[in-house]
């Protein structure tokens, strides 16, 4: 038979008790009994002995009768040498019984007397000097039937009490079930109806807009914990339908974006190529452009781009991207930024805004490729430059860091801060906040600084954002601070 969680709960929670109430009240019925027993023999023995001893008093019979009438028990005598018995508040017959019983020197701790058993307890009595008369053992004989008396009432007492406290806990485990099963149950009926609501592909917000009478509030706070868990599970299984619907759609946006990245790519390897022939004629004639240069690069940027949408588009992994294919070498960091200022100097002109570069004196020697750590500082300007429309100040910070450690860049805008949304990674695809973005800028950026070993984040502030990156330090060179500013 299959019992309930409460019927369980009780039974538990009952026999618990009553075994603890046994244990409980056995212990108690054994302390209390030898307590009782220390009470009415050993302690009045003691004292008689002590008070006879103190004063001197001649150890006869009616010191013994003396000791029966205040104490309420037999008393006996004799030398503490020998086994014998000299005088007793017993009758001749009785203390002749007695003292066949000691003849042997042992001292049992119950005898019995004419057929009726007595509790013995027994002490010295010592005379203080210079009183000069040897010792006298002294004994308390006990009727065991008064002894299993007092004994009786202590131990009935106990026994009541131990039943009483088996009831109210009992009464106890009753409550306190009806506490934990009670939360129990409405959260498996809460939880049947989400299944039914499941299987019929109509999950409700909450579980309690499924459930009116659902009461997760109430109950043990790991029942309230399990509760707040399953309305967590189904926020987040709303969610993601909501993310599987939409995945659905960025598959169907990547193959576009994969077949259109396909396309562009042979229209730029032939711009790219013209641009050299003519760079070559130029070259025939003496003469060259600069500006041929740039577009070249600017190309291998575009190529770049191209290829990092392919990869993403494709799901493959950060040892895949173009960039790792680029062996590391030791770059500087400074001249880097200084190849890509020309590239966005004529942006800076037209919308008014101010590049100031502080970097320290000596470099920072990084260990990366430089074509791809120069494709990740110019997205970030440009990311910096759409930030601020108006204009404003992007500054570029190079840290050269110590010997083993990372060399720093960061670019910080003075643009508004950007609110994503909670739990947004910007580095993750297709997350932007840039009307008509695709969101793969800084996700690009993060596999490229990842293959070459380094990390990628960003700080939000009151006046605007800083993204930065670190890249293994190719030596271990110390350098302080520079400031510099281009327009």
């Amino acid at each position: 038979m299959r019992l309930s969680i409460r019927s369980r709960t009780v039974l538990a929670m009952n026999l618990l008790a009553t075994c603890v109430g046994v244990a409980v009240g056995w212990a108690g019925i054994e302390v209390s009994s030898r307590a009782i027993e220390r009470r009415l023999i050993d302690e009045p023995v003691k004292g008689a002995a002590r008070t006879a001893g103190e004063g001197r008093w001649p150890v006869t019979g009616e010191l013994m009768a003396y000791f029966r009438q205040m104490i309420g028990a037999e008393f006996a005598a004799g030398p503490a040498d020998k086994g014998a018995i000299s005088v007793s508040s017993l009758s001749e017959e009785l203390t002749g019984e007695l003292a066949g019983q000691f003849a042997d020197g042992r001292m049992p701790r119950r005898v019995a007397l004419g057929r009726k058993p007595y509790r013995v307890g027994t002490a010295l009595i010592a005379f203080p000097p210079p009183e000069g008369k040897p010792s006298m053992r002294l004994f308390l004989l006990l009727p065991e039937a008064q002894l299993v008396a007092a004994q009786g009432r202590v131990r009935r007492s106990i026994i009541w009490i131990t039943a009483a406290a088996i009831v109210a806990a009992t009464a106890l485990a009753f409550w306190l079930s009806r506490g934990i099963t009670r939360p129990v149950a409405g959260l498996a009926d809460r939880m049947d109806r989400l299944s039914r609501s499941a299987s019929a592909g109509d999950l409700p917000e909450r579980i309690e807009d499924n459930a009116p009478d659902a009461e997760p509030g109430h109950g043990p706070p790991e029942l309230a914990r399990l509760a707040e868990s399953f309305e967590q599970l189904l926020a987040e299984l709303s969610d993601a339908r909501a993310k599987l619907a939409r995945s659905a759609r960025l598959a169907a946006l990547g193959q576009l974006s994969a077949s259109v990245a396909h396309e562009l790519r042979n229209p730029l390897s032939g711009i790219k190529m013209n641009v050299r022939v003519l760079a070559d004629e130029l070259a025939k004639a003496s003469m060259s452009d600069p500006s041929l240069d740039l577009i070249v690069r600017e190309i291998d940027r575009m190529d770049l781009y191209v290829a990092q949408l392919l990869s993403a588009a494709s799901g493959a992994d950060v040892s895949t991207i173009p960039g790792r294919d680029d062996e590391p070498e030791t770059c500087n960091l400074g001249d880097v930024v200084e190849s890509v200022m020309p590239l966005v100097a004529p942006r800076c002109r037209q919308t008014g805004i101010e590049i100031v570069r502080e970097a320290p004196p000596a470099g920072c020697p990084a260990r990366a490729a430089p074509r791809a750590v120069r494709q990740v500082i110019l997205n970030l300007l440009l990311n910096a430059m759409e930030a601020m429309p108006q204009g404003g100040t992007i500054r570029i910070r190079l840290s050269a860091g110590r010997a083993g450690g990372a060399v720093r860049l960061a670019v910080a805008d003075s643009g508004p801060s950007v609110n994503l949304p909670d739990g947004a990674d910007p580095f993750e695809p297709f997350v932007t906040t840039k009307p008509g973005g695709a969101g793969l800028g800084l996700y690009i950026c993060r596999q490229i600084v990842t293959a070459q070993g380094g990390r990628i984040g960003y700080d939000a502030t009151e006046n605007g954002m800083t993204f930065w990156f670190e890249l293994p330090r190719a030596d271990g060179a110390d350098a302080g601070d520079h400031t510099d500013s281009a327009t």
